[in-house]
């Protein structure tokens, strides 16, 4: 690819990972994302930024983004732990 071709980003490689809360049952996929073709990673945006049981969050630089989750038929049963921001600017 020439560099005055710009990447269509159209292979990526995906990571997710399976993380617990302390004190509670929600898990989180944390989604991580690299093109495959120009090897740069890929930036998650329109979550706040940190860790949420609630909703979705991302890691400050954008290349991480959090999925909170619970098996079919849970409830959250913890501690509404973590914390969420936003970059004003």
């Amino acid at each position: 690819m020439s560099a005055s071709t710009q990447c269509p980003h159209s292979d990526l490689e995906i990571n997710i990972h399976n993380v617990g809360m302390t004190d509670s049952n929600i898990r989180y996929m944390e989604v991580k994302a690299l093109c495959k073709l120009c090897l740069k990673p890929i930036a998650f945006r329109g979550a706040p930024l940190g860790v949420s049981p609630m909703h979705p969050t991302m890691a400050l630089d954008g290349q991480e983004i959090r999925l909170p989750f619970l098996a079919e038929g849970e409830e959250y049963d913890g501690k509404s732990i973590g914390f969420t921001g936003r970059v004003i600017g």
